[in-house]
């Protein structure tokens, strides 16, 4: 830049920092960010880098070298005499921020199990070197380590203001869990990924009679997939895919609700009558505590032959359809009735029966159970 330039842009800068208008907006400039480098360097007996930081990036007022924070607020003869103490001050003071969270974040970490040290120094080297994220704790756990101890600029605040041993509590918690993650991906004979290209389909349909929860809805949608249910009616006030609940239904199905079809009627009379139109192959078992409920293990379930094809269309087939109703009053008792059977679990504890989420796996094992059906 030619030195008329320069010397134009000089006189711009004290000019605007030296306005009246501009010093009744202080502005907090951007402090240099203690990350998890500057920590360990600390505690290792190194200088920190906040220094250098601020010789890199704080302007300069008369040949001194300052916070931005000091020399665009108050006046401007403040900032040129303000001593280069209450940076330092500022400095001492997250050292010791810094120093505290990280002690109460080893000692819970060390409570839960977790090698404290051998994290820290995976952080470490994370940082300094190209080896990569130590295997032990995975890059998650080691992130949110150092994403406590040195946050960023935008979280500094939040973070000063929360009890420090509990968010180094809740922090522990979370690292724990991460790096449990981590080596339980990690296992290769541990199976966590959806692997199988093709899905069974059985004559086997679950009805959802206005069962209120979406969280036990998507529970259903899961175990449904997995029992290779043919399809799930949803009934009333049952959340359903691209209904209502939709959005608290796919936290618990995890994309199962999207391979499960289904299909939602306004009442459980029109589901009734729809099987009965449409699948009159379909044994209809009510799932529900009463005087006249069998033993779910006792009914025997029609179905498939046990050497059936595959290939076979599975709504062609005998089968059974199971109804599931609200976690408070059961299946609508107008509907009990005009069902084929009603099956219940005995329970041997002081409430009388299962959650519906719960039941419904239960039951459907039972049937592919005796349909013979087995994992190939």
């Amino acid at each position: 830049m030619p030195m008329v330039w320069r010397v134009f842009a000089g006189a711009l800068f004290l000019m605007v920092g030296s306005s009246p208008f501009v010093r009744s907006f202080p502005m907090r400039g951007r402090r240099a960010s203690a990350n998890a480098i500057n920590l360990i360097f600390q505690q290792r007996g190194a200088p920190s880098r906040s220094t250098q930081t601020r010789m890199n990036d704080a302007p300069i007022c008369n040949g001194h070298i300052f916070a931005r924070d000091i020399c665009l607020s108050g006046t401007n003869s403040d900032a040129i005499d303000a001593p280069a103490s209450v940076s330092a001050d500022n400095d001492s003071q997250g050292d010791k921020s810094r120093q505290l969270r990280r002690e109460r974040l080893n000692h819970h970490l060390t409570e839960l199990g977790v090698d404290a040290s051998a994290l820290e120094n995976a952080a470490f080297r994370a940082a300094t070197t190209t080896e990569g994220f130590d295997a032990r704790f995975g890059k998650s756990a080691i992130k949110a380590y150092r994403s406590y101890i040195d946050p960023k600029p935008s979280k500094v605040e939040a973070i000063a203001r929360e009890n420090v041993d509990v968010a180094a509590n809740r922090y522990a918690r979370q690292i724990d869990f991460l790096s449990k993650r981590h080596r339980s991906r990690e296992a290769e004979w541990v199976r966590h990924i959806d692997t199988s290209e093709h899905r069974r389909a059985f004559p086997l349909v679950l009805v959802l009679d206005n069962v209120r929860s979406a969280a036990n809805v998507g529970s259903i949608y899961r175990s449904a997939d997995a029992c290779g249910c043919l399809e799930i009616l949803t009934t009333g006030i049952t959340p359903h895919p691209n209904g209502n609940g939709a959005e608290k239904l796919a936290k618990s199905a995890l994309g199962a609700e999207r391979i499960v079809p289904s299909r939602h009627f306004l009442t459980t009379r029109q589901a009734l009558e729809f099987l009965r139109k449409e699948r009159p192959n379909l044994l209809l078992v009510g799932m529900e505590t009463t005087e006249r409920s069998k033993l779910y293990t006792t009914l025997q379930y029609p179905g498939p032959e046990p050497l059936a094809e595959e290939n076979d269309d599975p709504a062609q087939l005998p089968g059974v359809a199971l109804f599931l109703g609200n976690e408070v009053s059961g299946v609508d008792t107008e509907i009990l009735p005009e069902l084929d059977e009603i099956v219940e679990i005995h329970s041997f504890g002081l409430k009388n029966s299962l959650n519906v989420a719960a039941c419904a796996p239960v039951v459907m094992f039972e049937i592919l159970r005796q349909w013979g059906v087995r994992n190939k």
